[in-house]
């Protein structure tokens, strides 16, 4: 297999982006909790409690260090993993940095994949605290 790892792509390793600021909002907790079919009265009310998976809609509105736009035919989500040191509540707000930690490839059967490891950093903006980390895979396919 020949690499699809660019010196380019490579250069990503290492790279921040952020932090970008997130003010966790209870009207967002309920439409995630009603979006994931979660009844739980915890994710209701002035004082929610975010689901676990919630973080995954927190979002830069700027571009953040990615692969580039022609690289690989298909973008895939491969795994999402978080560990929290407490729950993320309605009314936090959260600084929020993503690091690219490694990229590496696999031949697949329908072609060669690059997979790309992030890991996410959510801090209490208010008191600086870390409040979890997140690990996210995604991956590029490129058709045989």
């Amino acid at each position: 297999m020949t690499s699809r790892i660019t010196p380019e792509v490579q250069a990503l390793v290492g790279k921040k982006h952020g932090p970008f600021r997130v003010d966790v909002e209870a009207g967002a907790i309920r439409k995630f909790a009603d979006a994931i079919g979660d009844p739980n009265p915890a994710y209701r009310g002035p004082h929610a409690v975010a689901p676990p998976t919630f973080p995954t809609t927190f979002r830069p509105e700027g571009p953040y260090p990615e692969m580039p736009e022609d690289f690989g035919d298909v973008g895939l989500h491969a795994s999402q993993a978080y560990e929290f040191e407490r729950p993320i509540r309605a009314g936090d707000s959260i600084d929020v940095s993503i690091t690219i930690t490694g990229i590496y490839e696999k031949s697949g059967r329908s072609g060669d994949l690059v997979f790309i490891e992030r890991e996410i950093d959510y801090i209490d903006a208010a008191g600086g605290g870390r409040i979890g980390i997140g690990k996210w895979v995604s991956l590029r396919r490129f058709n045989k």
